[in-house]
């Protein structure tokens, strides 16, 4: 314990417990250093002693992803929380990795802007957790994800030298994009220290209406017209039978949120109105549509024994979910469903672990045979264990494994937490 305390500290080193545990491996030491400097000195540590290291900053997201093989060192970056550099005119923002999105949105506000990516969780949610995991929520549909924003980012290596990928700067070409690289893969390849991020004005209004729909291929295809309207919606969710309370009932519904300028909301919501009354659906006008917005952000988070993340076509969305609640419902097991529309992501939570091998099973072969693809993306050590969380990783394996022994060649990032046991 000396030696961690010599980096960062004696009140910022202490032995892991059962708190500290990921995926249900509790951690030899847990470490907080408070700089980059402290970050480099505990990574040089732990690749001198052969030791595994997860980095973390406030632990909301450290069941997305398999269980590491080994852990030694849980790094806490939750000490590196500072917003470090907005420029306003130039509507970038540069943070550190412990920094939470709640900080990072309150910063922002003041100057009428946002960083507009809603993953769950925002008050615990870092940086730093939002890059590794690649989270994401409803804004994708119009924003994109952490990869289309990300500007710039600092990494610490596995020699412990700090890698500078892009720039704090919206124009810059220079070099590979070795930023996005980090993103999705779970701490596997250094640990982040730094990002930059594009902005963007933050909406004067944002609303949401909620389409009744009997089936969710109904719900889908009414969403997909919406979409191509001309209108474009700030996002747009179809949900499972019974999964909103505003509106549908116990069926499944298009919810569409709509932002900007209050003639823009006006004409958005028009457009919806006049795609629903084409359909014979009833459209319910939710006022406040951020806080459900966030509410929906939150579905991976909600209780479940684990959740499920499909990828399909976005006309494929409709049928997926109707399977996927049939099989479960064959089996007495309880589901919700959720789906991005225009990514074609569907996320299944799932009430009974005992029901994950047997929806994969039903699931997996379809998808994958069509390009798609089914990943256990949250649950506990306990029901990971056994399963195959990612399913067939495709032909970029093999690249994968590269990149792996280029940037981590002594395997001490997070061990065995990525697809194919990176």
């Amino acid at each position: 314990m000396s030696a961690w305390a010599e980096i960062v500290g004696a009140t910022h080193a202490r032995p892991g417990g059962p708190g500290d545990a990921v995926d249900g491996l509790v951690p030899r030491w847990v470490v907080s250093p408070g700089s980059v400097a402290e970050v480099q000195g505990c990574v040089r540590a732990a690749a001198a002693g052969g030791l595994a290291l997860v980095a973390s900053g406030r632990g909301a997201h450290l069941d997305v992803g398999a269980a590491p093989r080994r852990l030694d060192v849980l790094l806490r970056l939750d000490r590196l929380g500072r917003v470090l550099d907005h420029q306003a005119h130039d509507m970038t923002v540069t943070l550190e990795a412990g920094c939470p999105l709640s900080l990072v949105a309150d910063t922002l506000a003041r100057a009428g802007q946002w960083l507009p990516l809603d993953p769950p969780r925002p008050a615990t949610t870092t940086v730093g957790g939002l890059l590794a995991a690649n989270l994401a929520g409803p804004l994708r549909t119009s924003q994109g994800r952490a990869r289309d924003l990300l500007l710039g980012i600092r990494v610490v290596g596995s020699d412990g030298c700090v890698v500078v990928g892009g720039g704090r700067v919206v124009k810059n070409v220079a070099g590979y994009d070795l930023p996005k690289m980090h993103v999705g893969a779970l701490g596997t390849l250094g640990v982040i220290v730094e990002a930059t991020f594009k902005i963007r004005p933050r909406p004067e209004r944002e609303e949401a209406v909620v389409v009744a729909c009997p089936t969710a291929s109904a719900a889908a295809d009414a969403g997909l017209a919406i979409l191509d309207g001309g209108v474009p919606p700030l996002w747009l969710e179809v949900t499972g039978p019974g999964e909103l309370a505003e509106g549908p009932g116990c069926g499944a519904a298009a919810v569409v949120g709509l932002g900007g300028l209050v003639e823009e909301v006006d004409a958005g919501r028009e457009l919806v109105r006049e795609v629903a009354s084409r359909r014979g659906l009833r459209t319910t006008i939710v006022s406040d549509g951020a806080a459900l917005r966030g509410r929906l952000a939150d579905f991976s988070v909600a209780p479940a024994a684990g959740v499920l993340r499909a990828a399909t076509l976005p006309t494929e969305v409709g049928p997926v979910v109707e399977t996927t609640v049939a099989a479960a419902r064959e089996t007495g097991v309880d589901v919700r469903c959720l789906a991005d529309l225009a990514s074609g992501i569907v996320r299944i939570a799932v009430a009974e672990a005992t029901a994950l091998p047997v929806l994969l099973k039903i699931l997996r072969p379809a998808l994958e045979r069509d390009g798609g693809s089914v990943v256990l993306e949250r649950s506990q050590g306990a029901v990971k264990a056994g399963l195959d969380v990612w399913g067939d990783p495709g032909p970029g394996m093999e690249l994968m494994r590269r990149l792996k022994v280029t940037f981590d060649p002594s395997g001490i990032f997070a061990p065995g937490r990525f697809v194919g046991g990176l």
